[in-house]
């Protein structure tokens, strides 16, 4: 026993301080490596976890029960009622601008054209977006804008490529944010 002893003395005297330092650190090292394996297999099982929870998710969205049924109103009027009031049409429309931008789509210009129909009570903004993107992107947007806007359709989208192998799309969405209005407010301004 004694003679262990003495022989870890000398070889701790022959190493010095700066061998000490070395062994302490190659032992710190040992350490974080085991940590490092247990921090990367608890990684990997939460990523299979979340794996798994988009997959269900996806699957659940196919099916149509992720947002759960959405009841229609029972009457035109309250249909129309559920619309937002004109005073929104600006907001709204920079909403949908802003949500594009948020997805990286590039857009040439937007064209609006504004139609009321006093007698009813409504309005309806059509916009005409061009666009330019992939299509994971494309398709993202289109979600995320009618998520946003439940007054909000989608009436028309083109789709095409400058050439086949091209990884963006040339996209015409032609869109109509639906509004209510006052008729009466809309009569005194015509």
């Amino acid at each position: 026993m004694k003679a262990h002893g003495m022989e870890l003395k000398q070889a701790l005297k022959r190493l010095g301080w700066p061998g000490l330092l070395g062994a302490a650190a190659l032992l710190l090292a040992l350490v974080l490596l085991m940590q490092a394996q247990r921090w990367s297999t608890q990684t990997a099982q939460l990523q299979a976890e979340a794996d798994g929870l988009n997959r269900q998710l996806r699957s659940q969205r196919a099916a149509g029960l992720a947002s759960g049924p959405i009841a229609a109103p029972a009457t035109p009027q309250q249909w129309q009622q559920a619309l937002p009031n004109a005073e929104m049409r600006q907001q709204r429309l920079a909403d949908l601008l802003e949500i594009g931008l948020t997805m990286g789509l590039v857009g040439a210009r937007t064209e609006h054209r504004l139609t009321l129909d006093t007698a009813a009570g409504l309005e309806r903004l059509r916009v005409n977006m061009p666009l330019t993107g992939g299509y994971a992107q494309l398709r993202a947007f289109i979600d995320a804008a009618l998520r946003h806007d439940p007054a909000l359709s989608l009436d028309a989208l083109k789709l095409r490529r400058a050439s086949p192998n091209a990884p963006e799309l040339e996209a015409d969405l032609v869109w109509s944010l639906h509004g209510r209005i006052d008729p009466r407010s809309a009569g005194a301004k015509s």
